[in-house]
């Protein structure tokens, strides 16, 4: 530990507030002493006893000078003022009977004291209760003015004879909702909400606010939300509340309302969609969508982003750096025992994987969980620690219609979407828009009754969405971070996300690893080995750089991508043996267009002598591979899983033991495993980063 860590901090020492106000008894001690003190100085000094009452007739004076300025009531003026009388009044009498030190003055003054300083309990809750009313009053007359504005407005803009119910400024500041009445006679609130923009425009809003109109509590009530200011404070996510477990059968606060109220997502229910073009705060979105999941103790969320799967890496770092004690990690021996992520498919062949497994989950729960749902008296399946909903995120969805292998990730998740909601899987889809080109599917828009935008460049994208009830672009977003929100049908509404940053999403997920439940036994019975092998390398090795290890060793024994990262000194490392180091080159300059074609091969010559180039089957390829499994390795890795008694071992321990006599890497150790355990020569205990293996002599029921 070093010196700084073990120093204590010197407490700073107390100082006396003088900018502080006097409290009752403060007040009444300091008033007292200082007419005490006053006497005694004027009584030493031999000044007439008609200058004291001069002097509290002066300070009387001044303190109903002092409470008109600040809107006293009468009631304290009075009291006031007759203290400062008082004063005086004992002030001169002291002075005239011999000075204050007697008895009787003493007494008096003590009398008074007291009696001043319970008088002033009363008084100060009187003025306290005046001053109340008078700001009521004040914020009447305030909201009848803007009542008799909207009044009048309503009536010449669109032709309506309202009656203005209540008004409500928003605590943010950034506006007011305003209760309107409609008149009879059949008047629907689309008189109103078609001339929004006339509205505003009457009202000169500033660029970037609007009005919106809203149902009220009955069909001739309507909200009017007008936008008066443009908040342009950035919004950090609350990390602090992650402390708090929360559970996804309640809604998932998504964004801050302009009103300061929380937008919320049912998503036990409901599949969400959000749209919008890049750079508005898509997956910012969708990341805070994932850490509100996290706060949950009963949620699973799947990823997919066949863009290389970077929504999901950042949910890795913080579990991957603890099981390899990265050096230079916060997290190097943290216990952070899951990731925050459950699933990552970067691929569309394990995008395909991933859907699979959640159709046939969907439809074993409909039959495992029948005495479930019995209990509960419901048709849905009743989410809980023990039987955790599946929440799918897929990012990018433009990507899974670019391609014609990806083009097949879409029906699953049409599926999905269609099958799976009562088994509790949801599906959250981002795309950059909501049109055929990038959603081919009509029925995942149709289906999806959350539905969120972070931007859009036309007001038809917006009208696609959400329906009638869009608002127009330009008065929808205000830059990076503003959101229109629309749940189960019902009008859209402006919001505010807040911003996390990736040193937020590792302390949240190592804050929430603890919590994350486990797939229930019938789901993973269901899913198979595409959701517990998941996590092996061949299969999610590629979403880090330092697992991309050559493939391909040639005689020398060193990986053609460890060559190439020794000698650049860059640690990148390839899949395959393209990147060699190029040959140096001699002789013809390569300025030269001729010597450019005469330049040898960058690739090292690895063409057999005998090949016969009339024969195609003796061409090689270059991409040869070497002999996996070199004689005795086996048998020696079979003896370490005996050896290993009943705690087991795994591909890595068996790794470190087998490479330097047999060159056995783990790929091909967790094929034997896989094996061994299939033909019940050994038996796997555990899961993810706890897993082991136990030779069938040693098994716990052998």
């Amino acid at each position: 530990m070093t010196d700084k860590t073990t120093k204590t901090k010197t407490p700073a020492p107390a100082r006396v507030d003088w900018k502080a106000g006097h409290g009752v008894l403060t007040g009444t001690l300091n008033a007292t002493a200082g007419a005490l003190t006053t006497t005694a100085l004027g009584h030493a000094s031999g000044m007439p006893a008609g200058w004291a009452l001069m002097a509290g007739a002066a300070g009387a004076l001044g303190t109903i000078a002092s409470g008109l300025r600040g809107r006293l009531s009468a009631a304290t003026l009075a009291f006031r003022s007759t203290c400062w009388m008082a004063a005086g009044g004992w002030s001169s009498w002291a002075l005239d009977q011999g000075g204050p030190w007697q008895w009787p003055q003493l007494g008096s003054l003590a009398a008074a004291g007291i009696a001043a300083g319970t008088l002033a309990v009363g008084f100060a809750a009187h003025e306290e209760v005046e001053q109340a009313k008078r700001a009521h009053l004040l914020l009447i007359g305030a909201r009848r003015q803007i009542a008799a504005e909207w009044t009048d407005r309503i009536k010449r803009v669109c032709s309506v004879n309202v009656t203005v119910l209540g008004i409500e400024h928003w605590p943010s500041g950034a506006g007011y909702t305003l209760e309107i009445e409609l008149p009879e006679g059949g008047t629907t609130r689309r008189s109103i909400a078609d001339r929004t923009e006339a509205l505003g425009s009457d009202l000169d809003l500033p660029d970037g606010c609007g009005l919106q109109v809203t149902p009220g509590i009955s069909r001739r009530r309507v909200l009017i939300q007008v936008t008066t200011k443009v908040l342009t404070d950035q919004l950090l996510f609350p990390i602090e509340e992650m402390g708090e477990v929360t559970t996804v059968n309640n809604p998932v606060p998504i964004a801050l309302l302009s009103d300061g109220a929380r937008a919320e997502m049912d998503l036990r229910q409901a599949s969400t969609i959000v749209t919008g073009p890049t750079g508005t705060g898509k997956t910012n979105w969708l990341h805070t969508l994932i850490a509100r999941l996290s706060q949950t103790n009963d949620t699973l969320v799947w990823v997919i982003d066949l863009n290389g799967g970077s929504i999901g890496l950042p949910w890795l770092n913080a579990w991957r750096d603890a099981q390899i004690n990265r050096p230079g990690s916060r997290w190097a021996g943290a216990n952070v025992p899951v990731p925050g992520v459950d699933w990552v498919a970067s691929t569309p062949q394990e995008a395909k994987r991933m859907l699979a497994a959640a159709v046939r989950i969907a439809k074993a729960r409909k039959v495992a969980y029948q005495d479930a749902m019995r209990d509960a008296n419901d048709d849905k399946l009743p989410v809980s620690p023990q039987i955790p909903e599946i929440v799918i995120v897929m990012d990018e969805g433009a990507e899974a219609a670019a391609t014609r292998e990806a083009k097949g990730v879409l029906p699953g998740a049409s599926e999905v979407i269609r099958i799976a909601r009562a088994m509790a899987i949801r599906f959250v889809l981002s795309v950059l828009r909501v049109t055929q080109d990038v959603l081919p599917d009509p029925l995942v828009r149709k289906m999806a009754s959350n539905r969120l935008a972070t931007g859009a460049l036309e007001d038809s994208e917006l009208g696609y969405l959400f329906g009638w009830r869009a608002m127009r672009a330009e008065d929808s977003f205000s830059g990076p971070g503003s959101v229109l929100v629309g749940t189960e049908g019902k009008q859209p509404s402006k919001a505010r996300q807040p911003r996390i940053t990736p040193d937020m999403i590792e302390e949240i997920s190592a804050l929430t690893s603890h919590r994350r439940p486990a797939l229930d036994a019938p789901s993973v019975q269901a899913a198979g080995a595409d959701y517990t092998d998941r996590w092996l390398t061949e299969r999610c090795g590629h979403l880090w750089a330092d697992t991309l290890a050559a493939t391909t060793v040639p005689a020398g024994g060193t990986s053609a991508g460890a060559s190439h990262g020794e000698a650049n000194g860059s640690g990148w490392k390839a899949t395959a043996g393209w990147d060699t180091e190029p040959t140096p080159t001699t002789g013809a300059a390569t300025d030269d267009l001729e010597a450019l074609w005469l330049l040898p091969s960058a690739r090292p010559d690895t063409t057999p002598t005998d090949t016969d180039w009339a024969d195609p089957t003796t061409w090689a390829t270059g991409r040869e591979q070497a002999p996996s499994e070199t004689a005795g390795a086996k048998d020696a890795a079979l003896r370490l899983l005996r050896d290993a008694g009943p705690e087991g071992t795994g591909a890595s321990a068996m790794e470190r033991a087998l490479k330097d006599t047999y060159g056995t890497r783990r790929p091909v150790l967790q094929n034997w495993l896989k094996a061994w355990v299939e033909s019940g020569e050994a038996v796997r205990i555990g899961e993810g980063s706890k897993t082991r293996y136990v030779h069938r002599d040693h098994a716990p029921n052998a």
